[in-house]
């Protein structure tokens, strides 16, 4: 049994990509599990920190579609290019905001982050499958996420040393660096291998046929969308408000960092996630809504730094898992010629979730505490368990 994939069977263009990949990720991993904290900074106070952290949700969703359009037209080493190259101002402005504790510059931060990312996601994606073949392309994301994901975490040890010496602000500007390194080395790959362009790799998304292709879908898909909004709302509340918390009490930066190590896990754990979901089926759906609601209950109870960690991780694998399987029942309840759009449908709602998740809650903290906060996202949670044991998954046991 391979623990690991055989490189051998991961195509030239891949590897390449994950390079790429992998260097940015570092350039992020520095300081990236203590964004939250260093936009609480700049405002004290739950909601505002919330309304900050959405301008990247929301640049992202708009950049989207557009960014499909341009990908049926475009190599998609070019969408990557482009987004590295918004990301050398990422960085600069997170600098720009340590330095001059301007609010602006982090507003220009995230909205050019959520742009760059629609292009370097959308784009990396594209290519990875117009360079594998068909039967190779889990093998293929998987080595990109695991590979990836581990130079993130890797890096973010690093900063739980260099925060000593450097600031937040100092640690992001690492963005621009390692953007550079991977610009080079993505320009001399486009350089040697040309790649082609093909009508069949759509990412197109109008915005004028949003409603009218949700019209068309039937209750269950419609259901997974709202579960999808849910999730995601919930989930970006947890990883963005806990970390915050944790400053507020007095820890220090290096166990935030810590925390965002902890977020990080349990998406290279993916493909074993996904085989327990393949064997469980969906009987795994409710009870893991069930254990995430007991989990943010709790902390209702227990605000203590290592419940916290633990509440981090276990959250984090649930979500992971929430996300195979929902992914795996789309593709269950769509038509095979809807893939595209119903997932780029799921993929921008799910992002509006993560928008209005920390904004909505963040207004609720100020206005009536954090327990209070805590106890509606935990009733909301619940909900969804019910309500999914009671509908997508009624047909489920009725076999």
């Amino acid at each position: 049994m391979k623990h690991a994939p055989d490189t051998e069977d991961i195509p030239y263009g891949v590897k390449v990509i994950t390079a790429v990949t992998s260097i940015r990720w570092v350039g992020w991993g520095f300081a990236e599990a203590l964004i939250p904290v260093f936009i609480y900074s700049f405002v004290h106070s739950y909601a505002q920190a919330g309304l900050l952290n959405s301008t990247y949700d929301l640049a992202f969703i708009i950049a989207l579609p557009l960014v499909g359009v341009i990908a049926d037209r475009s190599r998609a080493t070019m969408l990557i290019l482009i987004g590295l190259l918004m990301y050398l101002l990422v960085g600069t402005s997170y600098l720009l905001a340590g330095v001059t504790g301007a609010v602006i510059f982090i507003v220009l931060a995230r909205s050019v982050n959520g742009v760059a990312y629609a292009f370097d996601g959308v784009g990396r994606n594209t290519c990875i499958r117009r360079h594998a073949s068909e039967t190779k392309l889990a093998t293929a994301f998987g080595y990109l996420d695991s590979i990836a994901n581990f130079s993130w975490i890797a890096a973010s040890f690093a900063g739980i040393f260099l925060i000593k010496y450097f600031s937040i602000a100092q640690l992001l500007f690492l963005i621009t660096p390692t953007a550079l390194i991977a610009i080079y080395i993505l320009i001399r790959f486009r350089n040697k291998h040309r790649e082609e362009r093909s009508d069949s790799e759509r990412a197109r998304v109008q915005y004028s046929s949003f409603f009218r292709e949700l019209g068309l879908w039937d209750w269950k898909l419609k259901s997974l969308l709202l579960f999808s909004f849910f999730i995601s709302f919930s989930g970006a509340i947890i990883s963005f408000f806990l970390p915050i918390q944790a400053f507020i009490k007095g820890d220090g930066l290096g166990l935030v960092i810590i925390m965002g190590i902890v977020v990080t896990i349990p998406s290279v754990l993916g493909w074993r996630l996904g085989k327990l979901f393949d064997g469980k089926g969906t009987k795994i759906f409710t009870q893991s809504l069930l254990l995430f609601s007991a989990l943010i209950f709790s902390l209702v109870f227990w605000q203590q730094y290592v419940w916290q960690l633990i509440v981090l991780f276990l959250v984090s694998l649930i979500l992971e898992l929430l996300s195979l399987g929902t992914n795996e029942m789309v593709t269950e309840h769509a038509q095979p010629e809807h893939f595209g759009r119903v997932d780029s449908i799921m993929r921008s709602v799910a992002d509006f979730g993560s928008m209005l998740g920390p904004l909505t809650i963040g207004i609720i903290m100020d206005a009536y505490g954090v327990p209070v906060a805590y106890c509606i996202l935990g009733t909301i949670i619940l909900a969804l368990a019910i309500v999914f044991y009671y509908t997508i998954n009624s047909d489920k046991r009725k076999k």
